[in-house]
């Protein structure tokens, strides 16, 4: 399931709600459910996000309520569910509140609340006294009220909301938004023991947001309330966010396999250890041998990858000090990387990592073979012979990767390479795609 699905009228404004919750953390996707909703059932098994745009700003209200049905009903279940509305307030804003509510309430059987909060204070839209303001002026007084499609004759939201759709609705003026905070969480809970459906808030900042979501949610504790959001997307980030959606304490750690043997390695894993806080891990191997123990060696990186979180660095080398050098026969070498990459893929298969770095050029390739990989799509160097890119086929296609040679570079070079993969790691996350359903059409 996604965390949040949200339905949109447009795309522009369907990627622009997208790249707000990406700048909070959350794997984000747009994808166009214009032809039909079916294809955004693949999308929430793969995004945290799943922003599928109807189309439907200037469809017919009923065409508009269904679009929006369709898509809650084919991306269900997901933690929240969004609204996505014009910042203007043109197009099908009571018909698609009502359908998400409508909608919401017949999936999940709980009673279900839209928090209306319009305001896109970045944007210059600002919600004060339950009327929108477009840069400062009503927007009756704006070119907008001169739509060709969707001329709006008042900023009144009520009034808007009304034109469309029955709801029971409450405003929650600047003064309580801004007031006490337990003022505000008891204006909420009023709100709702008085059977209200679309609560309406005041917002200037993007803290006033975040005021309002947090209060709805401690209103709704130990009530049968569901949440859901009716805005331009900064009011749904912040109920994400104060839901605790926000992609905090997401994600995986990144992985080190070494199969290097060299003097440099060593140093440069013992960095990375004194550096970057990596736990270090050293391969079992079979009595009397220099082979990995495959069992064992999955073992152990499962125990280390149990007990890391999505900021720590796990290393499995089959060498980390002076003693753990052995001779090797030829055969005994061919085995040693063959035998780390299946515990490796092994465990790989029921824990997550976000990232993969590899040292030593046997194990580097034996690692990619073991996880079905037809090669690396290659973005740069990160230091000469210390080459990032990403994963090409197989299960594990899109992963980040950095490998190296064992003798290439110097002591810090690895510490270089992981903070690298960190960076990379990162900016992916808050990277939104445009993504293409995997189910035939």
């Amino acid at each position: 399931m996604a965390e949040v699905l949200v339905v949109a009228d447009d795309l522009t404004g369907a990627n622009a709600t997208a790249a707000g919750f990406a700048s909070v953390g959350l794997r984000a996707a747009t994808v166009s459910a214009a032809a039909g909703a079916e294809v955004v059932t693949d999308m929430v098994s793969r995004f945290d996000v799943v922003v599928a745009t109807t189309d439907s700003r200037h469809a017919a209200p009923a065409a508009a309520a269904q679009a929006v049905r369709a898509v809650v009903g084919a991306g269900w279940p997901a933690r929240l569910v969004c609204n996505r509305i014009d910042t203007t307030l043109r197009g099908n804003v009571g018909a698609t509140t009502e359908a998400v509510l409508a909608e919401v309430r017949a999936r999940s059987g709980a009673r279900v609340v839209a928090m209306c909060a319009p305001a896109h204070p970045a944007a210059g839209r600002h919600t004060i006294g339950g009327t929108q303001l477009l840069g400062g002026r009503r927007l009756e007084e704006t070119e907008v009220a001169r739509d060709a499609r969707t001329p709006m004759r008042t900023s009144d939201i009520v009034e808007i909301l009304r034109q469309q759709a029955t709801l029971a609705t409450h405003v929650v003026p600047m003064a309580t938004v801004t007031g006490p905070r337990e003022a505000l969480v008891a204006e909420l809970r009023g709100a709702l023991d008085a059977g209200t459906e679309v609560i309406v808030a005041d917002a200037t900042t993007e803290e006033h947001l975040d005021r309002i979501a947090a209060a709805a949610v401690a209103a709704a504790e130990g009530t049968d309330v569901l949440w859901v959001t009716s805005d331009p997307g900064p009011g749904s980030v912040a109920m994400a966010t104060a839901l605790g959606l926000d992609g905090s304490g997401r994600g995986a750690p990144l992985l080190v396999v070494s199969g290097s043997a060299t003097e440099l390695t060593r140093r440069q894993l013992q960095q990375l250890a004194a550096d970057r806080g990596a736990h270090l891990h050293r391969v079992p191997t079979l009595e009397g041998s220099a082979v990995p123990d495959v069992d064992a060696a999955a073992a152990v990186l499962a125990d280390a990858l149990d007990g890391a979180g999505a900021d720590d660095v796990v290393v499995l080398a089959t060498v980390l000090e002076d003693d753990d050098v052995r001779p090797t026969s030829p055969e005994d070498a061919d085995r040693i990387p063959r035998a780390l990459a299946a515990a490796v893929r092994r465990i790989m298969e029921r824990h997550p990592v976000e990232g993969l770095f590899t040292t030593g050029g046997d194990v580097t390739a034996a690692v990619l073979a073991e996880l079905g990989s037809h090669g690396l799509e290659i973005s740069g160097e990160v230091e000469p012979l210390a080459v990032a890119g990403t994963v090409v086929g197989g299960p594990w296609d899109g992963l980040h990767v950095v490998t190296k040679g064992g003798l290439v570079g110097d002591a810090t070079t690895t510490v270089t390479c992981v903070d690298h993969l960190r960076q990379t790691v990162e900016l992916d996350r808050r990277h939104v795609s445009s993504a293409q359903t995997r189910t035939a059409r």
